[in-house]
């Protein structure tokens, strides 16, 4: 079973994308979802795209993976 984290598109050149993912930057394959763009929540599996997300489903997630403790 894999967890993919939602990441943030912060820049797209030819089919590469650099996202951020735990406060790193990281490249990732843009091929197989060919319509994200800069500002774009996503999830990426084996460095590639795989799905774009919503702001809201990326909180949601965010919220379950990284509780507020207090």
């Amino acid at each position: 079973m894999c967890l993919s984290i939602p990441v943030k598109i912060l820049e797209i050149r030819n089919n590469k994308a650099i996202v951020e993912m735990g406060g790193k930057k990281r490249q990732v394959d843009t091929r197989l979802s060919p319509k994200i763009k800069k500002g774009d929540y996503c999830l990426i599996n084996n460095g590639f795209i795989i799905k774009k997300i919503s702001t809201e489903e990326a909180k949601e997630i965010f919220n379950i993976i990284y509780p507020v403790v207090g």
